[in-house]
């Protein structure tokens, strides 16, 4: 039995899906959830009867405390306030003090390239450089992980009949994605050869069950790089499948190569920047950017995660 902390545990998306994932397990698994002290508890949460630890990211014994028995921190943090690397790195430093033997930075997104390239995630670039140091340091004790599963299929349930269900808790600014399925619109970045990119996309709950399963391996599995796959398609593809579901055609915007880095270059809203970079990340099509490897998947070949086609007709028909 080891005991699992979900950071950030209270998103009602991510958070939420891994722990529901963690609870499947009961003789396996203890899952915790570590919430600043100033947040409050969701109903969803309290309903999961999860014990709670309130702590305080900027107080050392604040964490020691409440990693007392933990063995693998699962971090979902988001900060916008220029304190998500130094949270996640105060967070990193107590579980090596605390002798916590796995940390998953809050990682999940784009591939393991991404954040190179685009500023409002460049702080994961700081806190996977501290993961490779702690391991180096204590290579006997701890190990880490950054999981990886490209974009979050749920931005195609925006709309839908049953968008509480489609959505699974998840929150984002879905009128800057490209796939609008309730208007049947799409906008496509294209590469510099003017050909269509590929994305991988994985629905939430299956996040969760992936996350889940990896912390159950046995001590010493675990890899830098965790990427898992829902489906990767051409995203002229991902067009085809919403058409074949919803029975109708959807209107196509390209936009080249050239004109995206130009538009990339001037704007200087960062939150309009940072989608710009990541259609960048998508025009590139290059593995471990906007497409992963399946490597959860192939670790763990029964689960089957759901399919865009099979997202799609659940939730729109």
């Amino acid at each position: 039995m080891i005991t699992v902390a979900v950071a950030g545990g209270t998103s009602p998306g991510l958070g939420r899906s891994i722990l529901e994932a963690l609870i499947n397990q009961p003789e396996r698994v203890t899952p915790i959830v570590l919430s600043r002290e100033t947040s409050k508890t969701p109903k969803w949460l309290s309903d999961l009867a999860i014990e709670v630890r309130r702590v305080n990211y900027q107080s050392p014994e604040s964490l020691d405390d409440a990693l007392n028995g933990v063995h693998t921190v699962i971090s979902t943090l988001l900060a916008i306030d220029g304190t998500w690397a130094s949270t996640q790195l105060s967070l990193l430093s107590a579980c090596i003090r605390a002798g916590v033997s796995r940390f998953a930075p809050a990682e999940f997104g784009l591939g393991p390239l991404s954040a190179h390239h685009i500023a409002l995630v460049s702080p994961q670039v700081e806190v996977m450089n501290a993961c490779r140091e702690a391991k180096l340091q204590n290579p006997a004790t701890f190990e880490y992980a950054g999981f990886h599963p490209g974009l979050f299929m749920n931005y195609l349930g925006y709309g839908a009949p049953d968008q509480e269900e489609a959505l699974h808790g998840f929150e984002d600014n879905w009128e800057d994605s490209w796939f609008h399925v309730n208007t049947m619109k799409a906008e496509i970045p294209l590469t510099k050869e003017g050909e269509v990119p590929r994305i991988t996309m994985t629905e939430l709950r299956d996040v969760g069950r992936f996350v889940a399963a990896a912390c159950l391996l046995p001590d010493g599995f675990w890899q830098e790089d965790f990427s898992m796959v829902g489906e990767t398609l051409r995203m002229d593809e991902i067009v085809k499948v919403i058409e074949k579901v919803k029975g109708g055609k959807v209107e196509v915007m390209y936009r080249k190569y050239d004109e995206l880095a130009a538009l990339t270059k001037r704007e200087e809203n960062p939150w309009r920047k940072f989608w710009y970079e990541l259609e960048g990340a998508i025009a590139r099509d290059t593995k471990g950017e906007a497409f992963v490897d399946p490597i959860l998947n192939g670790l763990f070949p029964d689960i089957k995660p759901v399919s865009i086609e099979e997202y799609l007709t659940k939730y729109w028909t």
